[in-house]
């Protein structure tokens, strides 16, 4: 409403997006979509355990 961009992602989601992207040699690309966002809401971040290269 008052005009910033909002992303909410779950953690994992999040996790897993960003190893799949660096698994396809997309990392940058992804990193750059999170980054054109005002305001990242990441939920559920300590709920569950992330493996070495999540976390």
């Amino acid at each position: 409403m008052a005009g910033f961009r909002v992303k909410y992602v779950l953690a994992t989601r999040l996790v897993n997006e960003l190893v799949e992207a660096a698994d396809e040699e997309q990392l940058t690309k992804t990193i750059a979509r999170y980054g054109r966002v005002d305001l990242p809401c990441i939920d559920e971040l300590g709920y569950m355990e992330l493996d070495k290269q999540g976390a």
